[in-house]
């Protein structure tokens, strides 16, 4: 839907709501809402933008590395004597150990390989990958928590409706609507492809021109 529908749906409307009164106006913003919020989820959960093309599918699920329980070793950093450094729920890379160090520095901490001058322990029993937040939805579908009513807020007035999302969640979902750039940690940034989440398609419009009619009873032609 283009500026200039919204304009021509706009100078259509307008003379037929000054009928109704401001609570009126307002029932009618959130039938609309209701509505619209309805045809955006429907089409979210459809993984379609706006124009009915799909969305950009994700990329293959990247294999997950199996954490380990502990690891204590002799680490020598340049500069300074061989101490005894200690390490869990740990994570080996081709050059690094990474893991969590509560006896020292109580947070996470990367350890290279070369350094180390003698292990001590090593505990590979597997425990959850750390900063794991469980398992995606079996049906694996995108955006299922923005198409929500928690998320996908409605607020209408008597001088109109509007269909989102706010705070943080907002930045989120722009991020995602508009294919930006965004700071995935501390060292990686990741381009995300446009996937459009809200927008009003042809039959949303008409669904909208209904719902007006209907509630001013207009009799049909």
């Amino acid at each position: 839907m283009t500026q200039d529908d919204l304009d021509l749906l706009e100078g259509w409307v307008a003379p037929l709501l000054k009928r109704l009164t401001a609570k009126q106006r307002k029932t009618l913003a959130r039938e609309m809402g209701v509505a619209l919020r309805r045809s955006q989820r429907e089409r979210i959960k459809a993984q379609r933008n706006v124009d009915g093309t799909p969305y950009t599918p994700r990329k293959g699920k990247k294999r997950e590395r199996r954490a380990r329980r502990r690891l204590r070793f002799i680490y020598e950093k340049p500069g300074h004597k061989p101490e005894e450094r200690e390490i869990v729920n740990w994570i080996a890379t081709p050059e690094t150990y990474f893991g969590f160090d509560e006896q020292k520095a109580g947070a996470l901490r990367t350890f290279k390989k070369v350094r180390i001058v003698r292990y001590l322990e090593r505990d590979l029993t597997p425990v959850a990958r750390p900063g794991a937040r469980g398992q995606r939805s079996p049906d694996n579908k995108m955006f299922q928590k923005l198409m929500t009513a928690k998320y996908m807020r409605v607020d209408a007035k008597a001088s109109g409706v509007a269909v989102g999302y706010e705070g943080r969640i907002a930045r989120i979902a722009r991020i995602h609507h508009e294919g930006l750039t965004d700071q995935v940690n501390a060292y990686v940034r990741h381009d995300y492809p446009e996937r459009e989440l809200l927008g009003a398609t042809p039959d949303d419009i008409d669904m909208l021109v209904e719902t007006i009619l209907r509630h001013l009873d207009v009799p049909e032609g």
